[in-house]
């Protein structure tokens, strides 16, 4: 089968692999519908997640059908679903907290040594460990709406949804793919004024078009900003949505006024960062900050998809063959693709 296969920093080619295979009665093999490249796999692409070797098959967003399956899989062939980028197994101590990010025996599709080995979904079929907890069922929902709700969606819902009261001040920190989802989150769940902040003036303008207010940091401090429309003291909830080097996390929580949280969304690239302990002691700040906990809320968000309150699917810039992986990982790179459906 045709995948999408990585080979080192900026090195990426579509090329024939061998079919995926059940290896656990808990297995399903998806034909894959759509897959998509997320900002996470830009990391990847430049060589910035250690234990991600050559020949990796890249991608984590995907919605296709189950063509294989093992006898402990509930679903019927056939079925339509959207895969989380988690794998969780649902029965160690951490998913039975409800913890499913830090299961005992999951991990991430395409993402290496580290996040269980798995290869990814820019490919034409995927094999997925733990089918029952990691596969969710979608009818007929749309395949650019379902496969948001796998990972960047979910990712934004549960960075939102479990601190925002009705009224809120919020602020994003970055108004890329995953901060644009927080923004209709928050939006959808009735937040008061949101706060768009990002260098990219298009990026911006999706932003202005959701209903937030928009702020680039090239044209003004957007701490300065905030806090003059806050009576001097910073917003409620502070959506980090960038991750990278932490200096998106550093201006987080500077936003954030007394009382505030800050919940970190963006994936790092960085092992440590000098934290503000004395400031936020003195403001009260809570920082909140994990990888996604998908299988907690996608079912939330799947409900919300279904009855037309988020409605994201605009967030795709481009769709691509598979074959044009490569040229969809360039535009990303180059910041003239806003995210990228890929059609097997």
């Amino acid at each position: 089968m045709k995948a999408l296969v990585y080979h080192g920093p900026f090195q990426v080619a579509v090329e024939e692999v061998p079919e995926p295979k059940l290896e656990a009665e808990t297995d399903a093999i998806v034909q894959v519908e759509l897959a998509a490249i997320c900002g996470s796999d830009l990391h990847i692409y430049h060589g910035k997640i250690a234990g991600v070797l050559p020949g990796t098959v890249l991608g984590h967003e995907f919605v296709g059908r189950i063509v294989e399956k093992g006898p402990l899989v509930p679903f019927p062939l056939g079925e339509r679903v959207v895969g989380s980028f988690q794998v969780a197994c649902g029965d160690c101590p951490a998913c039975r907290k409800g913890q499913y990010f830090a299961c005992l025996k999951g991990g991430v599709f395409g993402f290496g040594l580290a996040l269980g080995n798995l290869q990814g979904a820019q490919a034409e079929r995927v094999r997925v460990p733990f089918a029952r907890q990691s596969l969710f069922a979608i009818g007929d929902l749309p395949a650019e709406e379902a496969i948001l709700a796998g990972d960047i969606l979910t990712t934004a819902y549960g960075g939102v949804r479990p601190f925002l009261s009705p009224g809120m001040s919020v602020a994003v920190v970055g108004s890329g793919p995953v901060g644009l989802m927080a923004q209709m989150v928050a939006h959808a769940l009735g937040a008061g004024q949101v706060y768009a902040i990002d260098p990219e003036e298009t990026r911006l303008e999706k932003a202005a078009a959701l209903g937030s207010l928009p702020v680039n940091p090239k044209a003004e401090d957007p701490v300065a900003r905030v806090r003059k429309e806050t009576q001097g003291l910073g917003v409620d909830l502070v959506v980090e949505a960038v991750g990278g080097d932490g200096e998106a996390l550093k201006l987080a929580l500077r936003l954030a006024g007394p009382g505030g949280i800050v919940s970190s969304l963006g994936v790092p690239t960085a092992e440590k960062l000098e934290y503000p302990w004395l400031a936020a002691f003195s403001r009260g700040i809570t920082l909140k900050s994990a990888l996604a906990n998908i299988p907690r809320w996608i079912e939330e968000v799947l409900a919300l998809q279904r009855a037309g309150r988020l409605k994201g699917s605009w967030v795709f810039s481009h769709r691509l063959p598979l074959e044009e992986a490569p040229e969809g990982y360039r535009l990303f790179h180059e910041r003239q693709a806003t995210k990228v459906a890929l059609v097997p």
